[in-house]
């Protein structure tokens, strides 16, 4: 019968003292050392394992993002379908901009509007159906494929310095307001005109939207940095205002350098959101 060549191994068994997630030299190690085991030790995460994950989940997404072949272009009134699909696939009700508010954009200022396309011949799956749905072939050449609507920026011009609830409302006297008034008087003295001021020099986003189901593959970046370089090469604002919930105010300022202004007096989507500013369009849409 074969001996048992550590006939003490069981009375010796190593003691595991840290975490497979620490790392080391711990901070206290001067410290601990006198109270270890002398048989302890400490296993040592091996950071490479983390680049290469990091660079394999890049490549994978730069991968799928270019089998979209994604594309930018201004939006109309006949991309309507699309952008109401795309804005109730990714936000709650509450926090959607309206079919009246789309119609009213999109015909009153349509060139402050941009959507990120992908151009395709695909089947729909159930997240994507209505999407689809909505979609129109890109030209009277290719009627096979479907100019599918990722992702859009939808703004207006207003007088203030940042987006208010007059600024994402619609008038009354615009047919697809929901009491729409058709001789509807200017608000009072001291009031915001609601809508659109097309001498106005700040440009306010009211919905930056990327169909869930093609998130975090860079499509909002490209999307975002197309419009603020439209906006800027155009001169027709001096700055863009839009508002953020917290979670994506990091976003905002380390990819475009937007400045935080605080919590914004907005009640839209029941508060809470933080007011977001951007006035030097050249060095922004660089991402400096």
């Amino acid at each position: 019968m074969p001996r048992d060549l550590f006939p003490n191994r069981q009375s010796q068994a190593l003691t595991l003292t840290e975490s497979p997630e620490a790392k080391t030299p711990r901070a206290n190690a001067s410290q601990d050392q006198d109270q270890l085991p002398s048989n302890a030790f400490t296993i040592v995460r091996d950071e490479s394992d983390d680049r290469e994950q990091r660079l394999s989940n890049t490549l994978r997404r730069s991968d799928e993002k270019n089998k979209l072949h994604p594309y930018v272009q201004l939006l109309s009134i006949s991309d309507l379908e699309a952008c109401v699909a795309l804005e109730a696939a990714t936000f709650p009700e509450h926090e959607r901009c309206s079919r009246e508010k789309f119609i009213y954009r999109l015909t009153t200022c349509p060139t402050l509007s941009l959507g990120i396309f992908s151009s395709t011949t695909t089947l729909p799956t159930p997240a994507t159906q209505a999407a689809f749905d909505a979609a129109r072939p890109p030209d009277s050449s290719t009627p096979s494929h479907r100019a599918v609507l990722l992702g859009h920026v939808i703004g207006t011009l207003t007088d203030g310095p940042a987006v208010t609830d007059a600024s994402m409302d619609i008038p009354k006297n615009f047919p697809s307001h929901p009491d729409h008034q058709p001789t509807a008087s200017l608000p009072l003295p001291g009031a915001e005109t609601p809508g659109h001021h097309p001498l106005g020099r700040t440009l306010a986003i009211h919905s930056v939207c990327i169909l869930p189901t093609h998130q975090n593959l860079g499509l909002g970046k490209t999307l975002l940095k197309a419009y603020m370089q439209r906006i800027e090469s155009s001169g027709i604002a001096d700055r863009i205002a839009l508002l953020a919930r917290p979670e994506l105010v990091g976003w905002y300022v380390g990819k475009f350098g937007f400045e935080e202004r605080g919590e914004s007096k907005a009640t839209f989507g029941g508060g809470g959101w933080r007011e977001l500013v951007c006035s030097k369009l050249f060095l922004c849409w660089r991402g400096v």
